[in-house]
């Protein structure tokens, strides 16, 4: 009587579950990232040359990237139990590894690991252009504030000088702020220019605060997400090299 050939055994239903909630993981990411590039908010395409829209297409990437990365880990520990049970597979001599769908998740995790870090100076870059846009047009918004500041002061002076303050303070047809200023004025005829130049001051201090909010906001942005994507990008990377190199 021969012996009859050893059987292999059945995978262990832990290693199936992890390994299939591993793979709903990871499609879940996929799928959701994927639809930055279709959705009816940019106008259906993808409008790559929009800072705005790059930036929320690597935030939500990096966002997201630890879903796809819980996912690897469970596939990787499927493939761990099903080895250790004894149901694993063995390829034939000679099979190319690219036929086994194993090889392809650890490629895709070496990918992802791999846009991780790329991801890195590309979102320094965007956030680089953003931060120069906000400051820009906080500058804009600080000139065209002091622009009206002279044009104030200007017409103040006219109204001073046309012979008639007397007569418009007695009116009360002025506005009451105009009004103050024209009484101070009457008063103290340097107190026009002395407010002029507060108002200035005002609006460059107002200025300066804004600028650094902007700057410290990107900085600490930038911080985050810098981190973040580099622990990720570790993640990925070790998931997929570990899995290559015991594929092997």
């Amino acid at each position: 009587m021969t012996a009859s050939k050893s059987t292999k055994r059945p995978v262990p239903l832990a290693a199936q579950f992890l390994k299939l909630v591993g793979i709903i993981l990871l499609l879940t990411f996929l799928v959701e990232w994927s639809i930055l590039f279709i959705t009816p908010q940019f106008n259906i395409t993808p409008q790559f040359n929009n800072s705005q829209w790059q930036l929320t297409v690597v935030n939500q990437f990096i966002e997201r990237g630890a879903t796809p990365l819980i996912g690897f880990v469970f596939i990787y520990t499927g493939f761990w139990i099903q080895a250790v049970s004894g149901s694993t597979t063995q390829p034939e001599p000679g099979e190319p590894a690219l036929k086994d769908w194993r090889f392809w998740v650890f490629v895709l995790s070496s990918l992802l690991g791999l846009l991780c870090l790329l991801g890195i100076p590309l979102y320094l870059s965007i956030t680089g252009q953003i931060t120069e846009q906000a400051v820009n047009q906080i500058n804009q918004e600080a000139a065209q504030a002091e622009i009206r500041v002279e044009q104030e002061q200007q017409q103040i002076k006219q109204l001073a000088s046309s012979g008639q303050l007397e007569q418009l303070l007695k009116s009360n047809q002025l506005p009451p702020d105009q009004q103050a200023i024209l009484e101070q004025l009457q008063k103290d005829p340097q107190a026009l220019d002395k407010q002029a130049g507060q108002a200035r001051e005002r609006i460059r201090n107002q200025q300066q605060e804004a600028v650094n909010r902007a700057q410290q906001e990107a900085f600490l942005n930038r911080l985050r997400v810098g981190l973040r994507s580099f622990l990720l990008a570790v993640g990925f990377i070790t998931i997929g090299w570990s899995g290559l190199r015991e594929h092997r």
